[in-house]
């Protein structure tokens, strides 16, 4: 196709090439000429070349045409001031095609015949007009720079012709915007020099992002790491992951896979739409309000015990039971109260309670500081039908208030619990003792004046079904008075904890439990860390006549190694329940793959076991089906990546998603 110049005039040039052409890139399609930038030299008027050819007789030294000509093509549609001031070159593509094809011949006869150009513009860019891009200035900037050296005489009319045009200019003279023809010049000039500007830059090229995965190779059992966006060798007999040692190489055969967005951890998604997805009943949405607004409410009117007893449970953990809030729970009705936080009741209101409630049956009162001797008098005539009685930091209540109660109450007490009552003294116990003796369940915690007297008064009680001895002051239990004590009740004993009696041997549990404690379900000996391998081995390997244990605690029983718990499996792992070993560090793999016989576990507490780690936990959820809850604080081999099931509660794994709102 052909076509002329925008103005009508010239010649009129064919070429092959469809789509719009300019004059300048048929003639140089023409002439065969080739360059990274196709930008045409500068029209030249013979009025200039006639003062560059007097300048440069007066001048010896001008540039090479190599110089020249790369000059000339990066100052295409520019106005440039040459070295003697006394003319301004502006040329264009509107300007007539026989100027651009006289200058296009000079700049390929001079490249052709390759010699010095005598009659040559000494182009020297002083300043560019508006068409003009920062790239494009700092080339022609630096082409200046790296000419030959003009004479003094040329740089002093080279200053003045500046000097004259920036006036000329004027303070009116404003930077134009750049425009589409800029970014057209920007690209040729990457074409010259191979420099890509910051603006190309884009953050697509980057890596894929997402966050990286540890893995587990399949034939060492390494743990090694996958970075995001690669995928490790593979094993080509059982299709796992090689790490890099196996793998043959320092680094694993990567295989880059297409870009896409970060990838979420799928266990903490799955976790986070679980708790997301609990959308609460009614009845649960009433209970939050009515404890948030406890202050407000007058009555509860009709309401369940198992409703009463969660806005309890609320409220007690918000600290807002109080001598006003404690009367809504109190009906005449009521044979059943529990109390979980009684700091803020004062003496006061503790009698309301057997004022209100005088049909009370049982009674459990946590941190109750402030009770004293008056309110337990007050109970002890009132409450004529109580059988049983909790009470947790009763710091006030002197012996004798404890005396007259148990005598008053006598035969028709069956529980009573005590905890943190540094003035419960031997001489209450035996009161308690003497005047109760269809106690069936005694628990007696963290009791400064507990020591080995006290295990003969509780001898005489041989209803018991429920014995729990915690915490004693420190070796102040010994073995010889527990033995006593098992072989006299032990054979009615259904729950027995021993938790805190450091000083107790195993003779405990060879010469007194295994004969005598045979309808033993619950065992807790935390903290006995006197019992070894040994002794525990021999209480489940030898008996016979029970018929295994549905809770077993051993935490911080830290002699014991992996035949202890390979004995408790094969005696109680049909029907152990709620199993803690937290604090073993003893333990190995071996071991603890022996509670895969525990085919009823439901609660499991492996905290601090070193062994721990991700294949032991999936060996686990596949043998213990009906696991609900599982604590691995301090098990550092467990990893995200740990498998995990719907309805499985895991405690303590490091990483975990947590959300405080559910808490």
């Amino acid at each position: 196709m052909s076509r002329r110049n925008r103005n009508g005039a010239g010649t009129t040039y064919v070429n092959n090439v469809r789509g719009p052409t300019s004059a300048l890139t048929s003639f140089l399609n023409e002439r065969g000429i080739r360059r990274a930038n196709p930008a045409p030299a500068p029209a030249v008027s013979n009025t200039v070349e006639q003062q560059q050819d007097e300048e440069n007789q007066s001048t010896p030294t001008t540039p090479s045409s190599s110089q020249t000509t790369r000059t000339a093509r990066l100052t295409r549609g520019r106005t440039i001031t040459t070295a003697t001031g006394s003319a301004s070159i502006s040329t264009s593509r509107s300007e007539s095609i026989d100027a651009v094809n006289t200058s296009a011949g000079d700049v390929e006869e001079e490249e052709e015949n390759g010699d010095d150009n005598d009659d040559g513009v000494d182009l020297v860019p002083i300043s560019l007009s508006l068409r003009t891009t920062r790239s494009t200035r700092v080339r022609v900037a630096v082409a200046a720079s790296t000419s030959s050296a003009s004479s003094s005489s040329s740089k002093a009319k080279a200053a003045a012709s500046k000097d004259a045009d920036s006036a000329a200019a004027g303070p009116s003279k404003k930077r134009r915007k750049k425009d589409a023809s800029d970014d057209e010049n920007d690209e040729d000039f990457h074409d010259i020099t191979g420099y890509v500007s910051r603006s190309s830059f884009s953050h697509k090229g980057r890596m894929p992002q997402g966050s990286n995965r540890i893995e587990f190779c399949s034939r060492c059992r390494a743990r090694f790491t996958i970075k995001a966006g690669i995928t490790p060798a593979m094993d080509e007999d059982d299709g796992g992951m090689l790490c890099p040692t196996c793998a043959g190489a320092t680094e694993p055969a990567l295989t880059p896979i297409p870009r896409s967005k970060p990838a979420k951890r799928a266990r903490r998604k799955q976790q986070k739409a679980e708790i997301e997805s609990q959308v609460p009943s009614l009845q649960d949405l009433c209970i939050q309000k009515i404890a948030n607004y406890i202050e407000d409410v007058e009555a509860f009117g009709d309401i369940s015990d198992f409703s009463l007893n969660r806005i309890c449970k609320i409220i007690c953990r918000n600290r807002s039971l109080n001598p006003s809030t404690i009367q809504l729970f109190l009906d005449p009705r009521h044979v059943d109260l529990t109390l979980y936080d009684c700091t803020n009741i004062t003496a006061e209101g503790f009698q309301s309670i057997a004022q209100f409630c005088p049909n009370l049956r049982s009674l459990k009162l946590k941190m109750c500081g402030r009770i004293d001797d008056s309110a337990m008098a007050y109970y002890t005539e009132h409450l004529t039908d109580l059988s049983s009685l909790s009470l947790v930091g009763p710091i006030l209540i002197t012996e004798g208030a404890y005396i007259k109660l148990f005598e008053t109450v006598g035969e028709r007490f069956e529980r009573f619990e005590i905890k943190h009552a540094a003035r419960f003294s031997l001489k209450a116990l035996k009161a308690l003792c003497d005047n109760c003796p269809n106690l069936t369940h005694l628990r007696l915690s963290d009791l400064n004046q507990m020591d080995d007297e006290w295990m003969e008064p509780i001898s005489n009680l041989t209803k018991l079904r429920s014995l729990r001895l915690r915490n004693p002051e420190h070796e102040c239990v010994s073995t010889e008075p527990v033995m006593k004590l098992l072989q006299a009740v032990g054979s009615g004993l259904e729950e027995l904890e021993l938790k805190g009696c450091i000083a107790l041997e195993d003779r405990v549990l060879t010469d007194a439990v295994l004969p005598s404690c045979v309808r033993l379900e619950r065992l807790n000996i935390a903290g006995c860390e006197e019992f070894t391998t040994e002794g525990i081995v021999a209480l489940f390997t030898e008996w016979k006549l029970n018929r295994g244990l549905t809770y077993l605690n051993l935490e911080n029983c830290v002699m014991l190694k992996d035949e202890a718990l390979v004995a408790i499996a094969a005696h109680s792992g049909a029907t152990l329940e709620d199993f803690g070993i937290k604090g073993l560090d003893e333990l190995t793999k071996e071991g603890l793959a022996a509670m895969e016989q525990c085919l009823n576990l439901k609660t499991l507490d492996v905290s601090w076991c070193r062994a721990m780690d991700d294949d032991m936990m999936e060996r686990l959820l596949e043998s213990s089906p009906k696991l609900e809850k599982i604590i691995v604080w301090g098990d550092h081999r467990l990893t995200e990546c740990c498998p995990s099931r719907k309805g499985l509660k895991v405690v303590g794994r490091e990483g975990d998603y947590m959300d405080l709102r559910f808490m």
